[in-house]
């Protein structure tokens, strides 16, 4: 639990945990949401693999589903799913009207520290092209794209990357 001063008076607590048995339609609403507010995707776009999008209770009970609380509303989700040395960033979703705060970047070291916690050295990414940029202020880097595009927008591919956990400092 972190709390963070948001102005003169008034003081937001964040608390990143385990998704809830139960919550992944809450988080599926977030992703899509999310997705369709901040990247303006077409309903078609939504509907092509939905699976690719939403979070299924699967995600909540054998994956690593961790939520950002705001105030005791849930903001944001990651996903992190395979075995150490090597696991993937499945999802990495914040509500888009909280965008902008810090929170992405907040999600992502306690995404990146989870992994280095379980033994994890390489992150791989299947990344939206519009979330490419944040991956790599984040240090990771794009080593090709998908070949499959949705027929409604031709070019579009996701982005495949990956982030080099370095190891925890001893000093």
């Amino acid at each position: 639990e972190v709390s963070v001063k948001m102005n003169s008076d008034q003081t937001a607590v964040l608390i990143i945990r385990r998704a809830y048995e139960g919550e992944d339609v809450v988080l599926t609403d977030l992703v899509m949401r999310s997705v369709q507010q901040r990247w303006r995707y077409p309903a078609e776009f939504m509907e092509w693999h939905p699976e690719y999008i939403a979070i299924g209770p699967h995600h909540v009970d054998s994956m690593i589903t961790n939520v950002l609380e705001v105030g005791g509303q849930v903001v944001g989700v990651y996903v992190l799913r395979g075995e150490p040395p090597q696991m993937e960033l499945s999802r990495m979703m914040i509500d888009p009207a909280m965008i902008g705060h810090g929170y992405g970047r907040l999600m992502w070291d306690h995404a990146s520290e989870t992994a280095r916690s379980l033994g994890v050295h390489l992150l791989t990414i299947d990344s939206d092209p519009n979330a490419e940029g944040f991956y790599q202020r984040m240090g990771a880097i794009t080593v090709g794209e998908q070949d499959e595009s949705p027929p409604m927008m031709p070019g579009w591919h996701v982005k495949i990357m990956q982030y080099s956990i370095p190891p925890k400092s001893t000093f």
